[in-house]
């Protein structure tokens, strides 16, 4: 099996480290959240006990993966925390976006550690906390952030993380689905935020508004998408294929958020520095509209709410994004010069160095 070292407070990532336990991975959990030692938790239903290590514990004869969460914390920091005790064979990013992606390569690179160790997956693979996993997801965009990785690196990511389906890195950068499903509702209940009620978040705080909302941003996200060369699949089909082959519940959007099961005890949150609000502005949208800038795309509805976010929050969200869409669509850029030469070189004749 495999080594797989988790660097998170986030409580979610306290949920995937049981699963993966329970996988009979090998799991070390650093972070405020849970220790090494015996825990039991409700999983898809039924009461489970697993075993989360200690770093003594690895195993030094099985590979080791390394997961860094990125919804709302620092991609850089959870690098730099994995490598001062571990050096992984793989690197797994999870959420962040654009931010996320860019933070990690600029990390890498400090390191001398190739990109194509790095696997950008785009959400969280579970549902749940550390009392209780209520969903496993399918099908979930996962990408290396660099050229060619190893068929061994390919196979240790699929046999780690069944859940994911592995494509191009970029697709994945641009193909967020929590922030699409975080940052419309919480526009669009701000008097709720700021009083803090008790709402349910995707069932009574997903309406059609919100939906209408989370479709124009993804019309924008898609046309930005093709400006770069790239398809990009609909976020409301990325929540189906990500749900199984059944998909959401429901027949429109709306019914299909507010029935889904692991929804319906959700609160909203009471402050726009949340990362459903705060964190998404600045990982996703503020650097999606930055780099509709950079390649000379309309999209009037993500500059929109970069507007709004900065009003709520009191501050600049396009400067720093500025520098993070620049890194992007150059990595892009390189990524395809790459591709093309190498479609270009004559096979059995070495390129000159």
């Amino acid at each position: 099996m495999t080594n797989i070292v988790i660097r998170s407070d986030e409580i979610n990532a306290a949920a995937t480290a049981l699963s993966m336990a329970a996988a009979a991975h090998t799991v070390v959990l650093e972070g405020q959240v849970l220790g090494p030692g015996q825990h039991t938790f409700e999983f898809l239903g039924e009461r489970t006990t697993v075993q989360l290590a200690s770093f003594e514990e690895l195993r030094p004869d099985d590979p080791t993966v390394a997961v860094v969460f990125a919804e709302g914390e620092s991609a850089s920091a959870g690098i730099e925390q994995i490598l001062a005790t571990v050096t992984p064979d793989l690197f797994v990013l999870i959420g962040g976006g654009v931010t996320a992606v860019v933070e990690a390569l600029n990390t890498v690179d400090r390191h001398g550690i190739d990109p194509a160790a790095v696997l950008h997956v785009g959400s969280f693979i579970v549902n749940g906390t550390h009392l209780g996993v209520k969903a496993e997801k399918r099908n979930v965009l996962a990408g290396f952030l660099g050229d060619n990785p190893s068929d061994e690196l390919v196979k240790l990511a699929q046999d780690t993380f069944p859940h994911i389906t592995i494509g191009e890195g970029a697709v994945v950068a641009l193909s967020s689905v929590n922030a699409f499903m975080h940052l419309p509702p919480m526009l669009l209940n701000a008097m709720n935020v700021e009083r803090g009620d008790e709402l349910l978040f995707y069932v009574e705080g997903f309406g059609d508004s919100v939906c209408s909302l989370l479709e124009a941003l993804d019309k924008d996200r898609i046309a930005l998408g093709l400006a770069l060369g790239l398809q990009l699949t609909p976020v409301p089909e990325l929540l189906d294929m990500s749900r199984g082959p059944q998909g959401l519940p429901g027949t429109t959007l709306r019914e299909k958020i507010n029935s889904f099961p692991a929804y319906q005890n959700i609160k909203l949150p009471s402050s726009f520095q949340h990362r459903y609000c705060a964190h998404e502005l600045r990982s996703t949208f503020a650097p999606l509209s930055q780099i509709a800038e950079v390649v000379g795309v309309q999209v009037p509805t993500i500059q929109a709410v970069v507007r709004l976010g900065e009003i709520l929050l009191q501050t600049d969200l396009s400067a720093p994004a500025r520098s993070d869409a620049r890194t992007f669509v150059a990595h892009l850029r390189s990524q395809r010069e790459r591709s093309h030469k190498a479609l270009q070189q004559p096979e059995g004749i070495a390129t000159l160095k």
